[in-house]
């Protein structure tokens, strides 16, 4: 009966530990990522291939007629950055779960991509702070209420 006893509670514990890990994420903050999946494989390819994202390095006025920063990834690995009118030609690559960024003229790094709603969280890969989120070009972003 002991050991029934001690299979129910850890049982519990873990069900338990379960449900508190999916009720701390928050839809409308940037993620946690030690609870919470970055992007991965062909998801995070598809999020760059051909793609356009605009957004901000500090969070700010999505109606701002000027957004931060706007970057065009294309198939071919090639990348065009534009912040603040100028633009810095580079490549981009992802691999597993990272996608890095190169840059001729100003510097790069790798991130961990994770989704809300239609908003793209970037954190650094190595410290795993929060770099930028971003949409894809032409959506209005619907992941925090404040950047609506």
């Amino acid at each position: 009966m002991r050991s029934f006893l001690l299979s129910f509670a850890a049982a519990c514990l873990c069900v338990t530990t379960a449900v508190a890990q999916v009720e701390a994420i928050d839809p409308y903050g940037p993620p946690d990522p030690a609870v919470e999946v970055p992007l991965e494989g062909e998801a995070l390819t598809a999020l760059f291939m051909d793609k356009t994202h605009r957004g901000y390095y500090q969070f700010g006025d999505w109606d701002d007629a000027d957004p931060a920063f706007v970057e065009r990834m294309n198939a071919d690995g090639t990348t065009v950055h534009e912040r603040d009118g100028v633009v810095s030609p580079g490549t981009w690559r992802a691999r597993a779960n990272v996608v890095c960024f190169a840059y001729e003229d100003l510097d790069g790094g790798c991130f961990n991509m994770y989704q809300r709603g239609n908003c793209y969280y970037a954190m650094s890969a190595s410290s795993q702070t929060m770099i930028a989120v971003s949409v894809l070009d032409g959506e209005t972003p619907d992941c925090e209420p404040s950047y609506a």
